[in-house]
């Protein structure tokens, strides 16, 4: 069901898959010119830009894409609610799975860029992994959460769309954290999203990988962890009446 859906993304296009590759590439290349040639931007430690901020996008794109999939999958499903006894969970799954095929090849795009500046290849760069892991639960908690409620509450998908616009920009991906005042910097320590952005610059653009801060680390998993469980509660305290109002 995955590998049906990430197909159905592209199905009846010219290009098809191709343009699984052509949309983050041009992605890339707007902001690029509109960032480092336009404003200007200089990314911290001397880092490219394009290296800098491809890297942040990858986790902006797999996180935001998917989680806006999984918020409508139930609505979207309809027919399997109604009419199977069908596992409704399944669904945010089968939209991590499909996304994360997505987010493989935007994440190959990563490593030509890297291989062009040169960036050396460390066995602890596997530490990305643990990034992804932490995305994933992330994902799942908040989108198990949000798709319960969204076939009571409709206007979330709409509302959803607004939300991430505000939270892209409040995350440092096109602009580094440095510009902001030291006394603002609690608006970063407090967005999750931030944590994982940072991590996967960390884990792959520089020269030698930096481990995650222990304390960063711990108020993410809290945060993660509570909304997983959130999550699981109130989609199984909901998921009966699904068919009833979709």
């Amino acid at each position: 069901m995955a590998i049906r859906d990430f197909k159905t993304r592209h199905v009846g296009t010219f290009g098809g898959i191709i343009w699984a590759i052509i949309q983050p590439l041009a992605l890339v290349t707007v902001f690029y010119f509109v960032f480092a040639i336009g404003f200007r931007v200089q990314s911290p430690e001397k880092t490219p830009f394009i290296l800098w901020f491809v890297a942040g996008q990858v986790v902006w794109t797999l996180f935001s894409d998917n989680l806006i999939s999984i918020v409508s999958s139930i609505t979207s499903n309809a027919h399997f609610i109604k009419k199977t006894i069908f596992p409704s969970e399944i669904f945010a799954v089968i939209k991590v799975v499909s996304g994360t095929m997505s987010h493989l090849i935007f994440l190959s795009i990563l490593v030509l860029v890297m291989i062009f500046f040169k960036i050396p290849f460390h066995i602890e760069r596997i530490l990305v992994l643990y990034y992804y892991f932490g995305m994933v639960v992330f994902m799942l908690g908040l989108g198990w959460l949000l798709s319960a409620l969204e076939p009571f509450f409709r206007d979330i998908s709409q509302a959803l769309g607004v939300v991430l616009n505000i939270w892209f920009w409040v995350t440092p991906i096109v602009w580094p954290e440095q510009i902001i005042p030291e006394r603002y910097h609690w608006v970063l320590d407090y967005n999750p999203i931030y944590y994982l952005v940072t991590g996967y610059r960390q884990s792959l653009i520089y020269d030698e990988v930096i481990w995650p801060d222990l304390w960063q680390t711990a108020y993410f998993w809290g945060v993660t962890t509570v909304l997983f469980a959130t999550g699981v509660f109130v989609f199984n305290r909901l998921k009966t009446e699904f068919a009833d109002v979709i």
